[in-house]
């Protein structure tokens, strides 16, 4: 039986991209190669292209894989090689380039021909969406713990620093019943936390006819038979509606306390030069009412330092924005110009130097935000899905619906009837770097 594995790299949107990927390739036969195993028939690489190192990377793991799986058919794909799929083929690590247009499709058809499989099991015009399947496309299959779904792909903003609307296109939406069927699906697999997921979530159902919006799918959502809990990955600031805050609110927590709300900068200059659809006044009332409507949910921001023209001083406006907010952690990211983009253009870059610098202390000031969130849960018991991991120190990891990574002390219990479970947790201390919980 022939074997595949893929890596992926980026976001999780990519993830599910490859949970859609492993979908088609199981379909038509194949199952994935086992851990410590011989090397795999396919190698599926599943790149982003966020950044110039997001490239580079790519590149270096192709080269490893191919020293790993000297004899593999690798194919690469994801948003780099839709945006230069010509640069990844002349590498003689890869023998095959599949961009994002039809990607499960595809690839499933390149599996078929060169493996002599039938192609009447493959999945057919699946579109930007692919397929569902209970099976995680990093862990191994069917751990039935957590999901991606897919609702929404591209996007219509047109931040200056950006590559991914010219890759993956302008904004679309899976139609309604077709999410709530794979809802279904997945609920129905075991799947205890679904996360709905893609490039700007919040601009879910605005392309359809009629058109919806997030919080109508959410609502809908809600009501799916067996549902466990729902997370959303990421929204926009703008589209973080009363209607959205208020069902966060009152879901007792099915609908995860928990946003990712991109900042990218605290400085209103900066936010123009990035072409952000917002100012820093806008950010802080969004983030003010979700807190007001939901006192516990973890509230999180990308922010990129040393965006080209930031001084100092912008810098540090940026900085004490975040200090006096009530946000609970960051994903910092360092800038790096993205060839295409007009931020890339700018002569005024920040010397790399600077930018490491200011990027180690927002790090800094985010290890301080999620010390005194985690910190003032100490004592509390909190609501938590227990995943089928058991740390090194033999604690059972779980993630509390507000986004609390713990390990759960287990007691000399056997860890097997508590894995993928929602249950409650007593968080009992907090470090730096960790988080202590018992059984409530």
């Amino acid at each position: 039986m022939s074997t595949y594995r893929i890596v992926t790299l980026g976001c999780k949107l990519n993830q599910a991209d490859s949970t859609a990927l492993a979908a088609s390739l199981e379909r038509l036969g194949m199952r994935r190669a086992g851990p410590g195993g011989p090397g795999a028939a396919l190698v599926i690489l599943n790149t982003c292209t966020v950044t110039a190192g997001a490239d580079r990377e790519a590149r270096q793991i192709a080269r490893r894989l191919r020293r790993e799986n000297p004899d593999a058919l690798l194919v690469a794909t994801g948003c780099y090689a839709e945006r230069d799929g010509g640069a990844l083929l002349s590498l003689p690590e890869i023998d095959e380039v599949v961009g994002m247009r039809d990607q499960a499709e595809r690839v499933a058809r390149l599996a078929a021909g060169a493996f002599g499989l039938s192609e009447s099991d493959a999945p057919r015009d699946l579109g930007p969406f692919g397929a569902t399947v209970a099976c995680d496309p990093v862990a191994g299959p069917a751990p039935r713990t957590r999901a991606y779904l897919k609702i929404q792909d591209g996007c219509n903003l047109r931040c200056s620093y950006c590559i991914i609307p010219s890759v993956r296109g302008a904004s679309r939406s899976l139609p309604p019943d077709e999410v709530l069927r794979r809802l279904a699906e997945l609920t129905g697999a075991g799947y205890r936390e679904i996360v709905f997921t893609g490039v700007n979530t919040g601009d879910y159902g605005r392309d359809l006819d009629p058109p919806m919006r997030l919080h109508h799918l959410l609502g809908k959502a809600l009501g799916v038979a067996g549902l466990g809990r729902l997370r959303l990955n990421s929204l926009e600031p703008r589209t973080v509606t009363g209607r959205v805050v208020d069902l966060m609110a009152r879901s007792d927590g099915r609908l995860a306390r928990h946003l990712q709300i991109p900042l990218q900068s605290g400085c209103d200059t900066v936010l123009a030069r990035m072409r952000r659809p917002y100012r820093a006044a806008d950010y802080s009332r969004v983030i003010a009412s979700l807190r007001d409507a939901v006192p516990q949910a973890a509230i999180g921001a990308d922010v990129i330092a040393g965006f080209p023209g930031e001084s100092d001083a912008e810098f540090e406006t940026t900085l004490r924005f975040i200090e006096s907010s009530s946000l609970n952690y960051l994903h910092v990211f360092s800038y790096s110009p993205r060839p295409g983009t007009p931020a890339a253009a700018r002569p005024d870059r920040v010397d790399p130097g600077v930018i490491r610098e200011r990027s180690a202390r927002l790090r800094a000031l985010a290890r301080r935000l999620s010390f005194r969130f985690r910190g003032s849960f100490a004592g509390l018991s909190v609501p938590a899905l227990t995943l089928r991991q058991i740390r090194p120190d033999g604690r059972l990891r779980a993630l509390s619906d507000n986004f609390i990574d713990m390990g759960i002390d287990l007691e000399g219990r056997d860890p097997g009837p508590l894995f993928n479970r929602l249950l409650t947790a007593r968080i009992t201390h907090v470090t730096d770097s960790d988080t202590f919980a018992a059984m409530a």
